[in-house]
């Protein structure tokens, strides 16, 4: 069996663990995610699956992770088209969902998803109207499952006050003396106190099971027609609001530049490609959205790109302890870029609103 250094040979052992259908040939690292840790496991009879240990420093109740995905995946599976749609996990050789080793990790082990590829880039408004249908499905399919029956497994979760709270109190500590060379960045950040504030309203929007993590990068798509084909990276499904995850694909996907991009030339935001998100996450959602959800979305659109910029920007100054960096400045540049395309999101508002007006009354 080959394996790829130390790492690859834990994992290896990890991977016993789990009923494999035929003894490893090759377990590597896998590229991508900047949380768990996440290895392809090839056996012997050529069937491949993805071995990956939560990260306990963002999970704290990782078994609670694990209940909420053994949930959903099995609520999916019941309307899943075909059997690659859904994410299936692989039980333990002691038929369980998870293996916790001897320092307390939790792994998982999920079947590979053959024939399928990541959404290609740049977007066009083809391929992120599919993202949108994809999105929408997955909101409808798991519109009967009652949010009470999931854990909480990350608390406050997109709650913007409280992160906008926590970098202002960061930039006062400055751990790591870096706050003197962000100041702009803080104070720009710190100038949307008003609108972190947007979702406060008690019954403003119904209390949903959504993804919570809803990139691009978390949508695979048949290789061979191109067409919408499994929803992946369930660790933050929990109860929330539909519209943040709107705004979250529309943060990761509606972009000019990647949010790690560092050639200098400013993030802006592309209406035509909000416009086909929207389009096809309403026309996949049917009816299952409110008025008060609908109305909101490009609020979800605002607010998630503000998170997005103040986590990073609060890492960078923590010393870059939750977000994995390839280098020295990492989550500087993927702050700066989430506040350039908020700025151009806010520029851009009353064209969003009536892109979303126009398509909620074309039927969608």
């Amino acid at each position: 069996m080959s394996t790829d250094g130390e790492a690859g040979e834990a994992a290896a052992a990890v991977a016993d663990r789990f009923a494999l259908p035929s003894p490893t040939a090759d377990v590597r690292p896998m590229d991508g995610g900047h949380i768990n840790r996440s290895y392809l496991v090839t056996c012997e009879d050529g069937t491949r699956f993805v071995l990956q240990r939560v990260n306990r420093h963002v999970f704290a109740a990782p078994e609670q992770v694990m209940a909420n995905i053994v949930t959903v995946t099995a609520h999916l599976a019941r309307t899943a088209a075909e059997q690659r749609a859904v994410l299936r996990l692989l039980r333990t050789r002691a038929d369980g969902w998870w293996h916790t080793d001897a320092a307390g990790e939790v792994w998982r082990c999920y079947y590979c998803i053959e024939g399928s590829a990541d959404v290609p880039t740049p977007l066009t408004p083809e391929t992120f109207r599919l993202v949108g249908e994809a999105f929408g499905g997955f909101l409808r399919q798991l519109d009967d499952l009652p949010a009470d029956r999931l854990h909480t497994t990350i608390a406050h979760f997109h709650d913007e006050p409280r992160y906008l709270a926590r970098l202002r109190a960061v930039a006062a500590a400055d751990p790591c003396g870096r706050a003197n060379g962000v100041r702009p960045e803080i104070a720009h950040a710190l100038s949307f106190e008003a609108v972190s504030h947007d979702f406060d309203a008690p019954g403003l929007m119904p209390w949903r099971v959504v993804h919570n993590d809803a990139k691009v990068s978390n949508l695979l798509l048949d290789a061979t027609t191109g067409r919408p084909l499994a929803v992946i990276d369930l660790d933050t499904v929990q109860p929330g609001f539909a519209v943040n995850d709107v705004g979250d694909a529309v943060r990761s996907g509606a972009a000019t530049l990647p949010e790690d991009a560092r050639d200098g030339e400013p993030v802006r935001f592309v209406p035509e490609l909000f416009e086909a998100f929207v389009e096809g996450y309403l026309g996949a959602c049917g009816d299952v959205l409110t008025i008060g959800e609908i109305t909101h979305l490009r609020h979800g659109v605002r607010l998630m790109t503000l998170e997005a910029c103040v986590r990073f920007l609060t890492d960078y100054l923590e010393g870059d302890v939750y977000y994995r960096v390839d280098h020295p400045g990492h989550n500087l540049d993927r702050a700066r870029n989430q506040a350039a395309l908020l700025d151009d999101v806010v520029s851009h508002w009353d064209d969003m609103g009536r892109i979303v007006g126009r398509l909620a009354k074309g039927g969608c």
